[in-house]
């Protein structure tokens, strides 16, 4: 039958490690390609949201590249700024340009100023809330 038997050898003491960190290098080019393909593509739903809305389409095209062109220069500041900066400063900044971004497009789309300036606030705080963990979360613990 199964009768009890004495280990034969020591078994290895258990780790309490968390879970194995990758380097995560981003390629060169994604300091500039990340903010340009987001810029592309706030500046068109800017567009569209506006042409939407009445406005004829070398206005909308006009308004949709400036739009663009803010969205594209604020994002890659951010990439190059704050890297160096607290985990805190840098999550209240993401959550700035999101905020300010999706409180600008619902005011494009014809929604009233404390509608917008509330649903800037809401995504915001919540964009705040989810880089402020994610940069704790990845950020290099010493070992004690």
């Amino acid at each position: 039958m199964n009768a009890p038997t004495a280990p034969t050898a020591r078994t290895a003491p258990v780790s309490h490690h968390r879970h194995p960190r990758l380097p995560l290098r981003p390629h060169p080019s994604a300091s500039w390609g990340v903010p340009a393909v987001l810029a592309v593509l706030y500046g068109g739903w800017v567009m569209f949201v506006t042409h939407n809305q009445g406005s004829t389409i070398p206005t909308a095209a006009v308004f949709g590249v400036v739009s663009a062109a803010v969205v594209g220069a604020l994002c890659y500041a951010l990439g190059r700024m704050t890297p160096g900066l607290m985990p805190e400063i840098r999550a209240v900044l993401y959550g700035t340009v999101l905020g300010c971004a999706l409180g600008f497009l619902h005011s494009v789309s014809g929604g009233s100023v404390y509608r917008s300036a509330g649903i800037g606030l809401g995504a915001g705080l919540v964009m705040v809330g989810m880089s402020f963990y994610v940069f704790h979360v990845r950020a290099e613990h010493p070992r004690a």
